[in-house]
């Protein structure tokens, strides 16, 4: 009797812990769903056409996805990141005037690059070799801009002539969605309600509905081009693989795509704990940028909106396998999920932000250099809309201060040899005029 009873309970834990990955798979998507329509409309200005973006983001998403819970059965999904595709466009294609298909050749090449780092002895030297404060700091660094970003979405945050920003007019109908729509979510969360991301989105997109921001008359299955793929799939050119741009911009994608994983993976992963599946995730990450070029999208990370997942209990590739699967039934689903509005998907921004944020009382107490470097860090990734700028900064001012002070034994090999290329990218940048 104590046996089956034993056995039922095992039964209904395993149902229960089912339930719980996949309803996190279903909460990671629905939080990030919005890069499908948000990268393809910065690679549009890159010259690919919007179906084709959305396509081979998809692809990349879905493969890269199952990718990762099958290597490293963690919960995370793989994305364009949202910072580096306007690397992409407007620095690479549009300021360098590389076309969009060698960038995509640069997008592979970077992606070979990480994927030898991660496959070797560097990747725990370059984790062992930089602080851990400083790591965090790159998680709330991110997470300070992720949080901008969807202050700026909601139009809480505005632009302003004597201020550059200010307040936004909340009367405005989006703005109030979203006013309402980040409520409903920091009540549900308070209240340790499962899936309270994904109901705060429905409950959101009815809101907007009901309020007249979107409109079910914009539902329009006949108008898309799924035979775009053809456009991007493996379109990259290498027929100027040996000038100086292609070069920077390969330096400037792989430091970016490194660095910015490394410090949202080693968060995430940390929420999970699970720091020590870093290695075999982290080469996951690289060979993904490999997808990435291949399919024709711009350059993939680690999603933020991960934590999402996360925060209702996403632990194994079943959660993944879920956003996977969703990510490819997205393909039909694709003008339905136009109707989730701005207003929504940036109270979701907001949240995941703050999550990110937490990561800053993770910091311990250092010395005033340290202080100094962590706060650049913060400060810069958001100010300047770059996380790499704000890695730059940190890492090259917390090596010269050391320097100066005669601590520069306390610098491991690896701190001066990154401080060193990020030095070099600022000045072949300003030398180009590409810095950004």
């Amino acid at each position: 009797m104590e046996q089956k009873l034993s056995s039922s309970k095992l039964e209904s834990i395993a149902t229960q812990s089912l339930k719980t990955e996949i309803l996190a798979g279903i909460t990671t998507f629905i939080a990030s769903v919005y890069i499908i329509m948000t990268n393809a409309l910065i690679l549009s200005d890159a010259g690919i056409s919007p179906d084709a973006a959305m396509i081979a983001t998809v692809l990349t998403c879905t493969i890269s996805t199952i990718l990762m819970g099958v290597l490293s059965d963690t919960p995370l999904i793989l994305v364009p990141g949202m910072g580096i595709n306007s690397l992409f466009t407007y620095t690479i294609v549009q300021s360098m005037g590389l076309a969009w298909q060698e960038a995509l050749a640069a997008v592979l090449v970077s992606g070979i690059i990480f994927t030898l780092i991660a496959s070797t002895k560097l990747t725990s030297i370059l984790m062992n070799s930089i602080p851990n404060n400083l790591k965090h700091a790159i998680t709330t660094g991110v997470g300070f801009l992720i949080l901008f970003i969807g202050l700026q979405k909601s139009g809480l945050v505005v632009g302003n002539e004597n201020t550059m920003i200010g307040i936004g007019n909340i009367a405005d109908k989006e703005t109030l969605l979203s006013i309402v729509t980040l409520i409903i979510i920091l009540i549900l969360n308070m209240k340790n309600v499962p899936g309270n991301l994904l109901i705060s989105i429905i409950i959101g997109t009815v809101l907007s509905l009901i309020m007249g921001v979107t409109s079910l008359s914009s539902l329009d299955f006949a108008g898309f081009n799924i035979g775009a793929i053809k456009e991007v799939f493996l379109g990259m050119s290498f027929k100027n693989i040996w000038s100086i741009p292609f070069m920077v911009a390969v330096f400037s994608i792989t430091i970016v795509i490194v660095f910015e994983n490394m410090g949202i993976l080693y968060g995430q992963l940390g929420a999970l704990k699970r720091e020590e599946d870093f290695q075999k995730s982290f080469k996951v990450t690289g060979i993904s940028n490999i997808i990435a070029g291949i399919c024709g999208t711009s350059p993939t990370i680690v999603a933020a909106e991960n934590f999402s997942g996360i925060s209702v209990g996403g632990k194994s590739k079943v959660a993944a396998f879920t956003s996977a699967t969703l990510f490819l039934l997205s393909l039909f689903l694709i003008p339905v999920l136009k109707l989730i509005p701005d207003g929504v998907i940036s109270s979701v921004l907001i949240f995941i932000g703050i999550l990110m944020i937490q990561t800053f009382f993770d910091l311990e107490k250092g010395d005033l250099i340290e202080t100094i470097s962590i706060i650049l860090m913060i400060t810069i990734i958001p100010f300047t809309y770059n996380i790499v700028n704000g890695i730059s900064i940190g890492f090259i001012v917390y090596t010269i201060l050391n320097l100066v002070i005669n601590k520069g034994k306390n610098i491991s090999v690896a701190m001066y040899v990154l401080s060193g290329l990020f030095i070099l990218n600022f000045v072949m940048s300003t030398v180009m005029g590409t810095i950004h």
